[in-house]
């Protein structure tokens, strides 16, 4: 099959209806917030100048998304939104209407699953270079799909590439969209971990980071995102690490009861920025299960892959494990498959010193190889300094990353996809490893005897 060209620009469908009107979701989606359990959704029927009007398709277009609507207030079945941060429009060429702002290549990839059963929210990161088929345009990059053939297009594709599961809605944000959430809602704080700097005059992009723990603004959230030039070589895999750590931090400030007064604003910056297919009451519906999960419910998790090697296709892709796309699809979005999950005792296990002390990584491993994990290996310190041991389920297992917090005996376990990429299980040691290593070794030198040892 022929490798993928960008199509013509597609042809523009007629006017739609109200189109002022659709907007306001992305605080519900992205933001993940709990502000107060039982009138969810009332307050945001107060709060929401207008309802969202859901943008017509097509009777093509509509096909790549499951029909069936939510019953109003109640979640009733598990929903799958894909979300598509777009590219702003080139200035030179005409909007013959509204949706054209949207008709771009896609900068983030995000498939969103609120279940009623486990009360979770999963948000899988696609890296835009993922290697595709394109129905109708050959094999090309993940975020080629909206610009080719807009949300039904892309829905399609990541339908397919997860192995079938439905998708039952879309939204769709600019670029304006992230920094003036941000900026509605104070800023997020978060730890920079080295100095970002580039300069690319043709995007006008500037970027200029100094690294340590800090307040970002819309705008330098905006460029701690796209930054892809971390030490690590990671490119385009280092923007959905850093994706996934905003929307970490943008969950704790939409938690905070400061940011309640503001959500009218919050509303009106983002409503001009967003595209979506979902109707007032299945907004609604979604705003109660989002307001009462909690952000400690949220599971984030990356396309499991690997980078193609120079030489190997013409161009640079991220190319999908399906083996393990499936375990993720059937672990944290329904699909029904029989799949083989990794034994505790295989997992790779990445070990990161964070304590600010030296050799704790390495008596780290010790202590998991004494407990039958034996895959464990060091990395690079990190440059952050934790109180508390982080337990990150890189790949998805939550089960695993439990285990190992049994064995140890402390630390925080997340579902999330922002650790060491070749791993299962990444452990950010924390100080609180280093205070119970102390202890153990006070204990041990009280006992009788000990001075003969």
């Amino acid at each position: 099959m022929s490798s993928f060209q960008y199509p013509p620009r597609p042809d523009r469908i007629s006017a739609a209806r109200q189109q002022a009107i659709r907007r306001g979701i992305l605080w519900l989606l992205l933001g993940f917030t709990a502000v107060v359990a039982g009138s969810a959704g009332a307050l945001l029927a107060v709060m929401l100048p207008r309802p969202v009007i859901p943008t017509p398709l097509t009777a093509e277009q509509q096909e790549a998304f499951r029909p069936d609507a939510l019953r109003v207030a109640a979640l009733d079945r598990s929903l799958h939104i894909l979300i598509l941060g777009t590219d702003n429009p080139d200035p030179t060429l005409p909007l013959l209407t509204e949706r054209d702002r949207f008709n771009t290549r896609t900068d983030t990839i995000l498939l969103a699953r609120f279940d009623p059963q486990s009360r979770r929210i999963s948000i899988l990161s696609i890296p835009r270079d993922t290697r595709v088929r394109l129905p109708g345009f050959g094999i090309g990059k993940i975020n080629a799909a909206n610009f080719a053939g807009g949300p039904a297009l892309a829905a399609q594709v990541v339908s397919d590439l997860m192995g079938g599961i439905p998708i039952d809605r879309y939204v769709r944000l600019n670029t304006d969209a992230l920094e003036a959430l941000i900026d509605a809602v104070g800023g997020v704080e978060v730890y920079v971990p080295e100095p970002m700097q580039y300069v690319d005059q043709t995007q006008q992009l500037f970027i200029n980071l100094e690294p340590g723990l800090q307040r970002l603004n819309g705008e330098q959230a905006h460029h701690f995102a796209r930054f892809r030039r971390d030490h690590l070589g990671l490119g385009d895999i280092g923007r959905v690490q850093r994706q996934q750590e905003l929307l970490r931090a943008l969950s704790r400030e939409l938690l905070s009861p400061a940011v309640w007064p503001r959500i009218p604003k919050i509303l009106q910056t983002i409503r001009a920025n967003l595209d979506t297919n979902l109707t007032w009451e299945e907004v609604l519906t979604l705003a109660k299960f989002i307001l009462t999960s909690g952000g400690d419910r949220i599971d984030l998790v990356l396309l499991p892959g690997r980078f193609s090697q120079p030489g190997e296709f013409a161009t640079s892709y991220w190319l999908p494990d399906v083996p393990a796309v499936r375990r993720v699809a059937a672990s944290h979005f329904g699909l029904e498959a029989q799949v083989t999950s990794i034994p505790p005792q295989r997992l790779r296990i990445a070990v990161q010193n964070a304590t600010g002390e030296q050799g704790m990584a390495r008596r780290m491993i010790q202590e998991l190889a004494r407990q039958g994990f034996t895959q464990a290996f060091a990395v690079e310190d990190s440059t952050q300094v934790l109180r508390q041991t982080e337990i990150l389920a890189q790949s998805g297992d939550r089960n695993g990353a439990k285990q190992i917090q049994a064995a140890i005996g402390l630390g925080e376990t997340r579902v999330e996809s922002t650790g060491i990429l070749n791993s299962d299980i990444t452990i950010r040691v924390g100080q609180d490893w280093a205070q119970q290593l102390t202890l153990d070794i006070d204990q041990a030198q009280a006992l009788p005897g000990a001075a003969q040892l």
